[in-house]
């Protein structure tokens, strides 16, 4: 059929060995087995010198155990590094998901702004840059919903894609508002019909000669948490040893998202098709029947338009406070906070991390608790998942009681080999607490 996805795609996943790119190479593989994916990574392909005595032996551990892909070492901020890779991969579609998060103790300073801008903004641009260069029809874009809810000067109730971006921003959000510009600024809209569908066919570019359009879009996901997470289980998990379970700041009833690895994933891959279909109004049963996303009726059976130059915000749909977030985490540790919680004022917490974060500066030793770390803790934050259900057909497969469950269970298993590299701070005192009971 004219509708259907060319089986003989060709995907290059940008950071495909990270925590995110990883799931989105095992998503691109289970449901397109005929699709050939290949990894674009600065870090060194694990297939080769793999240690398998240092690491465990459950599956869900390595999302990539098992993939077959093509590995491409390259770093994005060196621009004929990527045009290199490019050219070996010859990609028909692109997942660009290579980006830098800075860590909770640098997050809400100014010093490692070179280098995150550097990295989320400039390697997207090289990204960019090699995919048109190289006539790629579609490019997915991993941004961040820190694009909007890093600015926390006001909450963010049930907010959608009109939402504006943050003006007062982190250099993480900052960063990925200006690199979400680079990706829809690329994006090549081809004529309109009648009825003002979008037509992405085959059109002339300005030198008069036929080519695709490189079609765009970006997906923000909320705080990502799975197999594989570094920075959101483990130092949650971190307070038990710290004995800090029962203190908690604020009333702890302000709302915020999360998504699981593995629906993060799969609507990447919903994102990618919807920009393969070489036209808009394709049918959306064919997708989300295959995939088991979405419900045919919802939408009689028809996508709402194209993902083209398009921004979607994807979390779980299940909106959850901090604290209640945490009380899972421990619980599946076994860790049950004592019934008398200690809580500590929003405005005293803030002066407490204006004192912390003073001496930080001062001493040259980073501290997690700042004015920045505080009001992220008590901020209200969540969006709304119409536009991505409407329009890309997603629906999170995984619930966040089974995800969290999942998360915990593999923080356990690798907890003690993995986390002495994580981070120095309290995490070396935790490895007999997350070995498996």
């Amino acid at each position: 059929m004219a509708n259907e996805i060319s089986e003989d795609i060709k995907v290059l996943v940008t950071g495909g060995l990270g925590f995110i790119g990883s799931a989105i190479v095992r998503a691109l593989q289970e449901q397109h087995p005929k699709w050939t994916v290949s990894i674009l990574d600065m870090l060194e392909d694990p297939r080769s010198g793999r240690k398998e005595a240092q690491e465990p032996s459950d599956d869900d551990f390595d999302l990539l155990r098992g993939c077959t892909y093509e590995y491409f070492k390259a770093d994005i901020t060196e621009e004929m590094d990527v045009l290199r890779a490019f050219e070996q991969a010859r990609p028909g579609a692109v997942v660009h998901a290579a980006g830098i998060v800075p860590s909770l103790s640098e997050r809400y300073s100014r010093r490692l702004e070179p280098v995150v801008k550097n990295i989320n903004v400039n390697g997207t641009k090289h990204v960019v840059g090699a995919a048109k260069k190289l006539g790629c029809r579609a490019l997915v874009y991993t941004s961040s919903c820190c694009a909007v809810t890093d600015d926390m000067s006001k909450p963010y109730a049930n907010i959608d894609e009109r939402w504006p971006v943050g003006e007062r921003n982190s250099i993480y959000g900052e960063s990925k508002v200006e690199a979400e510009g680079i990706v829809i600024a690329a994006n090549t809209a081809g004529s309109r019909s009648e009825n003002g569908a979008i037509d992405h066919t085959l059109m002339e570019d300005t030198e008069g000669s036929r080519a695709w359009p490189l079609l765009t879009c970006v997906l923000r996901p909320a705080v990502v948490f799975g197999e594989g997470d570094e920075q959101l289980i483990p130092p949650i998990h971190a307070c038990i040893a710290k004995g800090e379970s029962r203190y908690k700041i604020g009333d702890g009833s302000n709302l915020w998202d999360t998504v699981y690895v593995g629906n993060i994933a799969d609507a990447h891959v919903l994102a990618l098709e919807n920009l393969l279909r070489t036209r808009s109004g394709q049918k959306f049963g064919d997708i989300a029947g295959r995939h088991g996303f979405g419900n045919h009726s919802d939408h009689g059976g028809i996508v709402a338009g194209s993902a083209a130059g398009e921004i979607f915000f994807i979390q779980n749909n299940e909106p959850i406070s901090f604290r209640e977030f945490s009380l899972g985490v421990w619980k599946e540790f076994d860790h049950f906070p004592p019934s008398f919680e200690v809580q500590i004022p929003e405005r005293l917490a803030w002066v407490l991390g204006l004192i912390a974060e003073g001496f930080s500066r001062i001493s040259g030793t980073p501290t997690t608790l700042s004015p920045g770390s505080v009001m992220d803790a008590c901020a209200m934050r969540y969006a709304s998942g119409d536009k991505a259900r409407r329009i890309l057909g997603y629906q999170p497969r995984v619930g966040l009681e089974v995800g969290l469950k999942r998360s915990c269970q593999v923080s356990a298993l690798y907890g003690i080999w993995r986390l002495k590299s994580f981070s120095q701070t309290c995490l070396l005192t935790i490895a007999g607490l997350c070995a498996p009971a």
